[in-house]
């Protein structure tokens, strides 16, 4: 959301945006003017409770935190800066407060920003939810049947009340099913990644608008890249609970006598003891790191997927929750990287990825595609189309 905010203000736009404490700065140094609705203890507490990394506890989690705490915030930011006419609203996918005023007023536009493609509901090629092998796949109208429970035993209870209070105050009727259909903008839906890693399906074809995935890298630190080619493992900058996953990490390593670096911003992650081969960083630049990388292994977040992409580096995913099974079914669909399902079957996986020259003249291949990244550009034509 920051590169489409980023590009919107080069075009000479005033973009404001709603963000939560620690990424603040990183949006201000893009030129954004930042309202904070979310502290950082409030993210730090959300982020750092493990049920969040629960396959479907996360996921109720995260929707009744931001549901219950964020709606109304970020709504009056809303009313705060909105100029009739001259507003264009852009949405993330836990943003329900722009999707009610666009529906309330009818001289609001919305652009609805989905960063990763799990978060669309397409019955005829279903995401993957799950790591549970039993996951149905079709046909539609059992994957239909699946999401109308999902909604009215799992999601609705958590997120339909904060929603319905928000409309009442525009004297909007309620609704049911918040996630089915009506957050999705009747104006412009935009999917930050592109048509071959997610290709639009008959249901979403008119209404879907691949704009590529969102590559910029803000951080203009000096680098020195590695000149050993070694792994590199994280779990994500903002997950708290990796060590054991670090200390197979190292082992790993040792084993193959190859060198690695250990990713997180948490200190507490790092195995006090750690073989020669590897090394540890608190943070690094993905985009400049990889590069000089002989593989990555991570949990599969779309920021992390699209990195590595990119950088035709081959991939093994951990994935826990979230959208990070169904970018680990992407990624081995395109034979870029695997997804590891069990912890004890990393070293072999390793030694596997790193002899694999078919999966390194892919990976090449799909990096060759992300040369000339062009998301936000794309993104900021289809916002500055709705004014």
């Amino acid at each position: 959301m920051i590169a489409i905010g980023e590009e919107l203000r080069q075009r000479g736009f005033d973009v404001v945006i709603s963000i939560s404490q620690p990424y603040a700065s990183i949006a201000e140094r893009s030129g954004l003017q930042t309202e904070v609705i979310i502290s950082e203890a409030q993210f730090h507490e959300m982020v750092g409770d493990p049920a969040v990394w629960k396959t479907v506890r996360g996921v109720r989690r995260v929707l009744r935190a931001m549901a219950d705490h964020f709606v109304v915030p970020h709504h009056d930011v809303i009313r705060k800066h909105y100029r009739a006419g001259e507003t264009v609203l852009v949405s993330h996918p836990l943003d329900f407060a722009s999707r009610v005023v666009r529906e309330a007023d009818e001289n609001a536009k919305l652009a609805a920003v989905h960063l990763q493609p799990v978060l669309l509901r397409t019955p005829d090629d279903p995401p993957r939810l799950t790591p549970w092998p039993i996951e149905p796949t079709g046909p539609p109208w059992l994957i239909r049947a699946g999401y109308y429970l999902a909604d009215h035993l799992g999601l609705d209870p958590v997120i339909r009340p904060p929603v319905n209070r928000l409309r009442a105050q525009y004297d909007l009727p309620p609704i049911r099913r918040v996630l089915d259909q009506w957050w999705l903008s009747p104006d412009r839906v935009i999917g930050m990644y592109p048509q071959w890693f997610a290709p639009a399906t008959d249901l979403f074809q008119p209404r879907l608008v691949h704009a590529g995935f969102p590559l910029a890298d803000h951080d203009d630190a000096p680098f020195d890249p590695p000149k050993d080619r070694p792994i590199v493992f994280t779990m994500g900058t903002a997950h708290y609970h990796s060590r054991q996953f670090f200390q197979r990490a190292a082992k790993a390593c040792q084993s193959l006598d190859h060198p690695g670096i250990l990713l997180s911003s948490h200190s507490e992650n790092f195995p006090a003891q750690l073989p020669a081969q590897v090394r540890t960083c608190p943070y690094v630049s993905l985009q400049k790191l990889l590069p000089h990388c002989a593989a990555i292994v991570h949990h599969g977040g779309i920021g992390t997927t699209s990195q590595a992409l990119a950088a035709g580096v081959p991939q093994i995913i951990r994935p826990m929750a979230f959208d990070q099974f169904d970018n680990a079914r992407r990624v081995e669909n395109l034979r870029c990287g695997h997804w590891l399902r069990r912890d004890a079957k990393l070293g072999n996986m390793l030694s596997h990825v790193l002899a694999n020259a078919t999966m390194t003249d892919t990976c090449s291949l799909i990096a060759s595609k992300l040369k000339e990244p062009a998301g936000a550009k794309i993104a900021a034509d289809q916002i500055v189309a709705l004014l």
